[in-house]
């Protein structure tokens, strides 16, 4: 018995000093879209009009975007854009959440915006 409480005390204390204890803090790092990317992205920033675009890539590899443009308002087009990410997310089997990739042209995937 004696055994068990120090094995507990120990694997306690080693969790709290190495992190493996959760803090509450909210962390997710935004992985870089893999190489393939590029080309739609290149595709996307032809496009008319109002416009976003959204991506989920997760630890894995697999990675997912949908995108929309020609609206009266880059709200309406990140909504639709969020909408089509979901839907290639379940079909590709990513399970991170999309994030804003783009802004008309303007990258901002990497700002910390939430």
């Amino acid at each position: 018995m004696k055994l068990l409480i120090k094995t507990v005390l120990l694997v306690t204390l080693l969790a709290t000093l190495f992190g493996c204890a959760s803090s509450g803090d909210k962390f997710e790092a935004r992985l870089a879209p893999p190489d393939e990317f590029n080309l739609k992205f290149q595709q996307y920033k032809q496009l008319p009009g109002e416009k976003a675009m959204v991506i989920a890539v997760d630890p894995g590899g697999r990675w997912a975007f949908g995108f929309d443009h020609s609206q009266s308002d880059v709200q309406e087009a990140a909504k639709n854009a969020a909408t089509k990410c979901d839907t290639a997310r379940e079909k590709f089997g990513v399970f991170t959440k999309g994030k804003l990739f783009a802004v008309n042209d303007e990258v901002v995937y990497y700002d910390e915006y939430d």
